[in-house]
């Protein structure tokens, strides 16, 4: 599912120069709002851009998905339109994003990427440089994914979320990227639920020392 928050630019230009704060504000409104609404339902939202937001819902109801545009609704300043895609990865579906009603699918495929020793780097780099980094690996990242059908957000630290098509693509990935990261995979009914297995099988591989790749089904 697309959300489009319609006439936002148009919104923000009647706020004079000095708006950005109001903006700001709006803005983590929203993306705090879409997080508490659609992981209640076991989704998987993201901001794209803040006026656009995606939210990955393999087997979750439409109607459950449509309950919360409704809820982000009462907070947006304009009108907030949705569709609904489909397709054999997360991109195609990304892209061929229309009035589909069924929302059925295969299990969801979520990894969960960090790097390596970053709160060392961010200690002896400061935080802007590692911050850079981690927007360097978000965008090699994003390229690999573009010939694999996945798409990649930055969480926040040094973490980065990938809507996988399947398991193994997470191998081609991580063979791909420059630097020491681990890749945690979690595959499940829906999404939410497969984010929270990608994160227990990181932290599995944080304990035991581990740099790679690990699935938790």
């Amino acid at each position: 599912m697309q959300l489009k928050l319609t006439g936002y630019r148009e919104w923000t230009e009647t706020l004079g120069p000095k708006r950005e704060h109001i903006i700001q504000q709006i803005q983590a409104e929203l993306h705090k709002r879409a997080w508490a609404e659609y992981t209640s339902v076991e989704a998987l939202p993201h901001q794209m851009r803040y006026d656009y937001l995606l939210v990955y819902a393999n087997n979750v109801s439409l109607q459950a998905l449509v309950e919360k545009v409704k809820s982000l609704q009462e907070i947006s300043p304009v009108p907030v339109e949705h569709c609904v895609g489909r397709g054999a990865t997360p991109l195609e579906a990304y892209e061929n994003c229309d009035d589909a009603r069924d929302t059925s699918s295969g299990p969801a495929v979520v990894g969960h990427l960090d790097i390596v020793n970053s709160t060392r780097q961010t200690e002896r780099m400061g935080p802007y440089d590692v911050y850079v980094v981690v927007g360097d690996l978000l965008n090699k990242v994003n390229s690999i994914c573009r010939g694999l059908g996945c798409l990649a957000f930055y969480l926040g630290g040094d973490n980065v979320m990938i809507l996988l098509p399947d398991a193994r693509a997470g191998y081609v990935l991580y063979d791909q990227i420059y630097i020491d990261v681990r890749l945690g995979v979690g595959i499940a009914e829906k999404p939410y639920v497969a984010l929270a297995k990608a994160t227990e099988a990181l932290d599995s591989m944080r304990r035991d020392g581990i740099i790679g790749v690990r699935i938790l089904k």
